[in-house]
């Protein structure tokens, strides 16, 4: 396979993982954007709006309305920042959190069981792939 024909298969993949991401938010009942900031918060832990604005390309207005409708749902929590009082974090509701993966694990399991043959060689190959190919993509986002 030549590298173009990887990069459209991982375009073709790319369009059907938003469409598997948008049933998953339809389900939850949020926004594809609300649904990245889960994401981010489970990754990441509890962060200020601001980070979250960071993370997802956001102006800190339109994080702080985000946060707004992901409490009013019971989806996030503020709570204090340990570290300065003054200052509110965001986390993630872990019930919320126990259902979005509930959604996510059979399709987490079907790709690992894809990648069960592979040799510790290749699967670090695509791993150290993907996360250029991540590094790559936010650069290009934020230059836009």
């Amino acid at each position: 396979m030549e590298p173009e024909e990887v990069v459209a298969a991982l375009a073709a993949w790319s369009v059907r993982l938003v469409q598997f991401n948008g049933i998953v938010a339809a389900r939850l009942g949020v926004g594809a954007t609300e649904l990245q900031c889960l994401y981010e918060l489970a990754q990441h832990g509890p962060a200020t709006p601001g980070a979250l604005a960071a993370r997802l390309n956001l102006t800190t207005g339109s994080a702080s309305r985000m946060v707004e409708r992901l409490h009013a749902g019971g989806h996030v929590h503020r709570v204090p920042d340990p570290s300065d009082r003054r200052r509110v974090l965001v986390e993630a509701d872990p019930a919320s959190l126990a259902r979005i993966g509930a959604v996510y694990e059979p399709l987490n399991h079907r790709l690992a069981a894809l990648l069960e043959e592979a040799d510790p060689a290749e699967l670090a190959r695509m791993g150290a792939f993907l996360a250029a190919a991540e590094e790559r993509t936010d650069a290009l986002i934020r230059e836009l």
